[in-house]
């Protein structure tokens, strides 16, 4: 039966590995507190120079500290100024090539009743729905007091950058002619000729009473 228990051999040889991993292990030691003592100094001098640093620096009293925060009024008027200088910057980026429309080129009778124009394509069921306000207006172009000519500037500028907005459905009130010299529409006739002219007017039609009657035009708009 072998015997399991260490021998004399057995015990000389451990010691021998143990004297020997001994100066090993020391040395270790040694390195390890050499490292220890260096970050220990480092960090010692670091506080020293943030001590010598801000050593003339009085601390505030309470009493005299003021908190700022950001109200909610002032929270909401930065809001509204981002949104206009983002629209700002949409209106800038508009570029519109400018395209010379005849004043009374392809005009109505004046004596003619309610406007109305489709571009090829665009059938009556469209101007039928231009008429009842199938669509609803996203922008309005106010055209009383302007000149020919500034009507026709607004107008072209108008229709743009609804375009541009993506907004399908318009109204231009150009009125009826009441304050007019000969109590007869001045712009009546030269805007329905300037939308015939611009590309991106599909249809337009008189609008309805409640949306200004013969004194205004409800346009449908081409978005691509």
């Amino acid at each position: 039966m072998r015997n399991n228990k260490p021998g004399l051999g057995d015990l000389k040889r451990l010691q021998r590995e143990s004297a020997a991993a001994r100066p090993e292990d020391e040395a270790r030691r040694q390195e390890q507190a050499s490292r220890d003592a260096q970050i220990l100094k480092s960090r010692q001098s670091d506080a020293l120079l943030f001590a010598r640093a801000v050593q003339s620096v009085q601390p505030l009293s309470a009493a005299t500290r003021l908190l700022h925060t950001p109200s909610q009024t002032l929270a909401r008027e930065d809001a509204h100024t981002r949104m206009i200088q983002r629209r700002q910057r949409a209106t800038a980026a508009v570029v519109r090539t400018v395209v010379p429309v005849s004043d009374l080129a392809g005009a109505p009778d004046e004596s003619a009743g309610d406007l109305s124009f489709a571009v090829p394509g665009v059938g009556p069921d469209t101007l039928r729905r231009l008429r009842q306000a199938f669509w609803p207006v996203g922008a309005e172009l106010d055209l009383h007091g302007y000149t020919a000519d500034k009507a026709r500037e607004a107008l072209a500028q108008f229709i743009d950058q609804s375009r541009a907005c993506g907004t399908r459905c318009v109204r231009v009130i150009h009125g009826v002619g009441h304050g007019s010299a000969r109590g007869q529409p001045v712009l009546r006739a030269r805007v329905a000729a300037w939308l015939t002219q611009l590309s991106g007017v599909q249809a337009y039609a008189t609008a309805p009473s409640a949306h200004g009657g013969r004194g205004a035009v409800m346009v449908l708009l081409r978005l691509s």
